[in-house]
C-alpha cells in the first residue's frame, strides 16, 4: 500500500474515532421520506429471496444442494433485510451527528466518493455470487421430481431473479439520501485535505492525477 494512502488512511479514522457523539436524538430525526428513501428496495429484494429459500427448501429433493440453495437465498434475504434496518440507524445518528455538532472533512470524502461507480473487483464477486446461486437453484429444479415441485422451484428461481433489481437500484441510490440532506438543511462541507486527495477514486473519464 502506497504510503501516502496508508497516512490517509489513518487520519480518517483517527477522526471517525474522536467525532462528538450527538446527545439530542429528537433534534436529530431526519424527515420520514429521507430515512426512508431506497430502504424499502433491500427490504423488497430481501424478502423475496427469503421466500425463494422457503420455496426451495420445501419443494426440493431431499439433497445437500437443495440446502445449499435455501442457505444461500436465505443468507441473501436475510442480508438485504439486516443492511436496511442497519442503514435507517446509521442515517439517524448521522444527521444528529451533522445538525448538532457540524459536518467534517470526513463528511467531505464521503461526498465525493458517494457517486464513485463500484470497483471492478466489487462487481465481479457480486456476479460470481449470482452465478452460484442461480447454478445451484437450477440444479435443485433439475432434480426436482413432479410438476408441483418443478413449478414450486421454478417460481423460487423467479423470485430471485426478481429480488436483483430492486437490489441493483438500491445498490446505486443508497448514498443519494445524504447530498439531499445536506442540500436541504444548507450544511457547508469543509475543504478536503489535500493528503486525502488520494483516497478518492479516479472516474474512468479523468485523467491521473499522478501525472498531472
Amino acid at each position: 500500500m502506497d504510503e501516502r494512502v496508508r497516512r490517509a488512511r489513518d487520519q480518517v479514522v483517527n477522526m471517525v474515532a474522536l467525532r462528538p457523539v450527538a446527545t439530542s436524538t429528537g433534534r436529530g430525526q431526519p424527515p420520514r421520506e429521507l430515512l426512508r428513501r431506497d430502504l424499502g428496495l433491500s427490504v423488497a429484494s430481501g424478502v423475496l429471496d427469503l421466500l425463494a429459500a422457503a420455496a426451495v427448501v420445501a419443494a426440493g429433493p431431499d439433497a445437500w444442494f437443495t440446502s445449499a440453495a435455501g442457505i444461500g437465498l436465505g443468507m441473501a434475504g436475510a442480508n438485504a433485510i439486516i443492511e436496511a434496518f442497519r442503514e435507517s440507524r446509521r442515517r439517524t445518528g448521522e444527521v444528529a451527528r451533522i445538525r448538532e455538532h457540524g459536518a467534517d472533512e470526513v463528511d467531505t470524502l464521503t461526498a465525493l466518493r458517494a457517486d464513485v461507480p463500484t470497483p471492478l473487483w466489487a462487481k465481479v464477486i457480486r456476479v460470481f455470487y449470482e452465478l452460484l446461486l442461480l447454478t445451484s437453484v437450477t440444479v435443485v429444479l433439475v432434480g426436482s421430481e413432479g410438476p408441483f415441485a418443478r413449478v414450486t422451484v421454478a417460481a423460487a428461481l423467479t423470485c430471485h431473479l426478481i429480488a436483483a433489481v430492486p437490489a441493483c437500484r438500491y445498490a446505486r441510490r443508497r448514498n443519494r439520501w445524504r447530498s439531499e440532506f445536506l442540500r436541504g438543511d444548507g450544511v457547508t462541507l469543509p475543504p478536503l485535505p489535500e493528503g486525502w486527495r488520494v483516497l478518492v477514486p479516479r472516474r474512468p473519464d479523468e485523467p491521473d492525477r499522478h501525472l498531472s
